[in-house]
């Protein structure tokens, strides 16, 4: 999570690292069920949509030449 923001420095992943040190490393013990069932749901989402973005049948809407 750390070098995904990192790498990927944006307001997207900004969740991680407050995840983590917001949330995480303050829990008495270790983080619950919902918690990692929260992250695998968000990165599923973000996996995905950002899949979508780099089809080729959606790159004309992303296009700005062809305006």
């Amino acid at each position: 999570m750390i070098s995904s923001m990192y790498t990927n420095a944006g307001l997207i992943s900004m969740p991680y690292p407050i995840a983590v040190f917001g949330y995480a490393l303050l829990e008495e013990t270790r983080p619950r069920k919902e918690f990692w069932g929260w992250i695998r749901n968000y990165t599923i989402a973000l996996l995905f949509l950002k899949f979508l973005a780099n089809l080729s049948i959606l790159e004309p809407l992303f296009n700005s030449d062809s305006f």
